[in-house]
């Protein structure tokens, strides 16, 4: 299964796959496994880089571009979901900021791969949205051309797809009620032609979409930006908790709501004669990965959980939900 991640350079995404990865490791071994020696080497690194920096006493801040670096090439990172005598290999697509641009070389390829991607992860680069007013989104969040490639990938084509909005760098904007309302009503204005799309009747009942804020290293708040000359801003400044040690939170939430719904695609057994069916009934066979992943599902968090700041834009039946009453 392919999934894809988009988001400007720095965003977090290699970040948010290894603090996953490791989360998976401690609470859940031997489920979901990086699956080759590129994909261990790289995340382990990068969680090991993220934790030392966080965690360093000798530090009251430090600086997230420093930890660890932007992508510069498309990337993939596979894992296995390890069943009973099975396992389904499930490769993340991670690309260099500038290819999602229209009129970039690369944007065709970026555009490919999301058309045969059953999940879109959107990293949003949370300060960039929410400090002076959102001035410096588009330069931080790419909105404008996520839309795009998503838009592209859609057209013309008849499968279910989950869009994920995940915002990083948040530990700051999750504190209090008012502070997720505010963070949910920033993110929900910034993609709203995004999440419109779910209005076309082309796409309704198809799609399914959520945000689900995640906190990466948990013991440290955005502070400020360090500007260079030009007034671009070159470094993020967070401030770390002396009194608290790195935990991340919530990391592990995007990859249950993406076993969740492929699980409940399953469920529904809905037989269009497409390569996404067929390839769900054949991953799915009764005592190879049913199990572990209704084992993976049992953990999820949904907008009930008020503190966790997640909610459902859409699509719930489809991510396998209660609907509300």
């Amino acid at each position: 299964m392919k999934f894809a991640v988009l988001g400007p350079r720095s965003a977090g995404k290699t970040t948010l796959l290894a603090c996953m990865a490791k989360e998976f490791e401690n609470e859940l071994p031997g489920t979901i496994i990086p699956a080759d020696s590129g994909t261990f080497a790289s995340l382990n690194q990068a969680y090991k880089s993220l934790k030392k920096e966080a965690d360093n006493p000798d530090r009251r801040e430090f600086e997230r571009e420093q930890t660890i670096g932007g992508t510069s090439m498309l990337r993939e990172f596979l894992f296995h979901v390890v069943g009973h005598g099975a396992y389904l290999p499930v490769k993340f697509y991670d690309f260099p900021g500038g290819w999602i641009i229209p009129g970039n070389s690369n944007n065709q390829t970026v555009i490919d791969i999301l058309k045969a991607s059953a999940v879109i992860i959107v990293a949003i680069n949370t300060p960039y949205l929410m400090e002076f007013d959102g001035k410096y989104i588009d330069e931080g969040c790419a909105r404008d051309e996520i839309e795009w490639v998503i838009k592209r990938a859609l057209e013309g084509d008849a499968n279910e797809r989950l869009i994920l909005f995940v915002p990083i760098k948040c530990e700051r904007y999750l504190e209090t009620p008012d502070d997720r309302y505010r963070l949910h009503k920033a993110i929900k204005d910034a993609f709203e032609n995004t999440r419109k799309l779910v209005t076309n009747p082309s796409y309704r009942g198809r799609v399914a979409m959520a945000l689900l804020p995640v906190q990466t290293v948990g013991n440290a708040k955005f502070k400020r930006f360090n500007f260079a000359a030009d007034g671009r801003i070159e470094r993020e400044v967070y401030r770390k908790d002396p009194n608290t040690k790195f935990s991340p939170k919530n990391v592990d939430q995007p990859m249950r709501y993406i076993m969740s719904f492929l699980l409940e695609q399953f469920a529904q057994n809905k037989k269009n004669g497409s390569w996404y069916d067929k390839f769900l009934s054949f991953i799915f066979r009764e005592g190879d990965l049913k199990e572990v992943a209704e084992y993976i599902r049992r953990g999820i968090k949904s907008d009930n959980d008020l503190e966790a700041g997640i909610e459902i834009f859409c699509g719930r039946e489809l991510i396998g939900l209660p609907t509300h009453k």
